[in-house]
């Protein structure tokens, strides 16, 4: 099986490896390992982009948490004199 057949089954951190190597490659690799990686970023930078829609649109479905507001602690009643008699 080749890289870019490899690529949606990657992990997050996988990709983004293979992306950093990739741009690597591309910019002070032997000619061979140019075209390759010249290949290779449209695919990953295709399969990045679906993974942050598809992040965004999870993270967009998800119900907001609202805090909670704690309640202030009761103040203690001031105290008579006349109890205190």
């Amino acid at each position: 099986m080749s890289i870019d057949q490899r690529i949606p089954d990657l992990s997050d951190k996988e990709l983004d490896t293979l992306h950093a190597n990739a741009v690597r490659l591309a910019e002070s690799g032997s000619v061979q390992q140019r075209q390759q990686a010249e290949g290779l970023l449209p695919l990953i930078g295709a399969e990045l982009e679906t993974r942050s829609q598809t992040k965004a649109a999870i993270a967009a479905a998800k119900p907001k948490r609202v805090a909670k507001k704690r309640a202030a602690p009761a103040e203690s009643a001031p105290k008579d004199d006349a109890d205190a008699e």
